[in-house]
């Protein structure tokens, strides 16, 4: 009742999910509506009953295989709801058996008009029916749901995370989704195998460890210093941070030593007797050889003189764990020979506090020895080395056919948001650094390959930035087009949410309030440009929203 599913028959989905007489286009015109109407379900519960009137012994096996692999998996899991993917996958069984009676819900059919008609019209009738209640209809409404042929985008942006590193890099990567189509890019079309893929998930495991010491065809292995025996399982698993009070900053190497030390004077004694590693500091320091930076062409000569002497930067963790210990081996010892990057979706966390130091070239964020802009923003996130970033924008990516395929599932529309927050971040560092031409070329670019959609509340923020950078560019008529088509996908999704609301007393505000607050940055931002016309009509748009919205308090 509460799982929100969706029939499409409007009277039933209203009682349960509210709104269903007020859906907005972005809903109706997704290829992921496609309403079955219950006719496969109701098939297959006729079936069932069929099935365990003709045959109770037989229709419990099935029921036994629908039961034990479906609602008994989902017991025994207890899976949390913040899953990073569907896991239909893990009650496939309980598909299977269920399928079974879908089968068998024909034969139903067929055995009751044999009462009524002769037995091979029936037949013929419950053949037919069968195919348009289930089959036909699941291809007709489902296929352009599942159809994949036009689309590319796990391969192309793949190949644009190994792009974005320069030759023979260190590419940390996390999880599944970041690293398999890397893998596949590499190994398969043999895309950039001089780029090690470092998969950080794995990385607290000696036997991986083990593995990245190793070169991989043509990737060199890593510079992990630390015999095998360092890192064995149950040695250095978890080092905990003590504070020692020590001032200042503190070489990288010299922590690194004491982590790894096998000296009981470098070990800490806990209440069971045992001894162990431990951190004494988080205020980390990478001593910097300007010349070894240039030499290894890190940085150009241009940007000689904006080289740190030291990275100072503060560990954000309160433990050392060995994916961690891995890494600070890596930083200490590979002394700028190799480019170190981390992909652009791995989480923050996963930085160990070198923020200030990461700047983002595309698809992955380089570690740069880089004095930090006074004006510099605070996240690193907006860290820009703009040529690279504009070359590989600009002239390397693939961007997987993704607008013009069939369908576009959650992940890749999730990454779209990634790539239109990296259009607008590079195209805004270019205005700030005074090349116009080139800004307005990669707004350009970015609406020439990224879906003309907005996909979500949280989606339109972008396109909000989007249009202000148009606007400061001086490109009018494209931003007004930006900020009309994003205000009346906002008033679409507002008036669904408002239908909701009258049926769903328990609706969360937030995308209410988000999308109220956005379109009042329109309204703002129309009139600090001058488009009095389409600032009148967002002004009408939001006062009457905010009405609605105020009444149903």
């Amino acid at each position: 009742i509460h799982g929100n599913w969706l029939s499409g028959i409007k009277f039933i989905d209203n009682l349960m999910l509210g709104g269903q007489y007020d859906l907005p286009k972005s809903q109706l015109e997704n290829k992921g509506y496609a309403p079955f109407y219950f006719l496969p379900f109701i098939l297959g519960l006729i079936g069932a009953f069929w099935h365990f009137k003709r045959n109770e012994k037989d229709a419990g096996i099935v029921g036994l295989l629908f039961f034990f692999t479906g609602m008994a998996i989902v017991l025994y899991l207890n899976q949390n709801p913040l899953q990073p993917r569907e896991r239909d996958y893990a009650y496939a069984g309980s598909y299977y058996a269920f399928a079974i009676w879908i089968g068998l819900g024909v034969a139903a059919i067929s055995d009751f008009l044999r009462k009524k008609i002769t037995p091979t019209t029936g037949a013929i009738i419950a053949t037919v029916a069968g195919l348009l209640a289930a089959p036909a209809l699941m291809a007709k409404n489902g296929w352009g749901f599942h159809d994949r042929s036009t689309k590319f985008t796990a391969r192309d942006l793949a190949i644009d995370y190994l792009e974005s590193c320069a030759p023979n890099a260190i590419l940390f990567t996390y999880g599944d989704n970041d690293t398999y189509p890397l893998w596949y890019a590499q190994e398969v079309e043999n895309v950039r195998p001089d780029v090690r893929v470092v998969n950080l998930s794995l990385l607290g495991t000696d036997w991986y460890i083990r593995q990245m010491k190793k070169k991989v065809n043509e990737a060199d292995g890593l510079p992990i210093t630390m015999p095998d025996d360092k890192f064995v399982q149950g040695v250095r698993d978890v080092l905990w941070y003590q504070d020692y009070q020590i001032q200042g900053y503190t070489e990288l190497k010299n922590i690194f030593e004491v982590l790894t030390s096998d000296n009981d004077a470098d070990k800490t004694t806990y209440q069971d007797g045992s001894k162990e590693n431990f951190l004494p500091t988080k205020k980390f320091k990478l001593t910097v050889d300007p010349a070894q930076v240039l030499a290894t062409k890190t940085l150009p000569e241009s940007k000689k003189d904006e080289i740190v002497p030291e990275m100072e930067w503060q560990y954000n963790k309160n433990y050392v764990s060995k994916t961690e210990l891995a890494m600070l081996d890596i930083l200490a010892h590979n002394n700028w020979k190799r480019p170190i990057y981390f992909a652009i979706t791995v989480p923050s966390d996963n930085y160990i506090g070198l923020d200030n130091y990461l700047y983002n070239e595309g698809f992955a964020y380089r570690l740069l020895p880089l004095k930090k802009a006074a004006n510099a923003p605070e996240q690193s996130r907006d860290l820009t080395n703009t040529d690279a970033m504009y070359d590989h924008m600009m002239n390397k990516f693939r961007w997987g056919n993704m607008k013009n395929a069939s369908y576009l599932d959650p992940e890749s529309v999730r990454m779209i948001a990634v790539i239109v927050n990296n259009f607008n971040i590079l195209a805004e560092s270019l205005y700030k650094e005074g090349r116009i031409e080139e800004a307005k070329k990669v707004l350009d670019k970015c609406m020439e390959v990224v879906p003309d959609k907005n996909y979500s509340l949280n989606f339109i923020i972008r396109k909000y930035y989007m249009a202000d950078l148009l606007y400061k560019l001086k490109e009018t008529d494209k931003a007004n087009q930006v900020v009309e088509k994003t205000a009346d996908y906002i008033e679409d999704q507002l008036n669904y949410l408002y239908a909701i609301s009258q049926t769903k007393q328990n609706l969360s505000t937030q995308d209410v309030q988000l999308g109220m607050s956005i379109l009042n940055e329109f309204v703002k931002t129309t009139a600090e440009y001058g488009q009095t016309a389409l600032h009148n009509k967002l002004q009408t748009k939001f006062k009457a929203l905010e009405s609605k919205f105020i009444a149903a308090r």
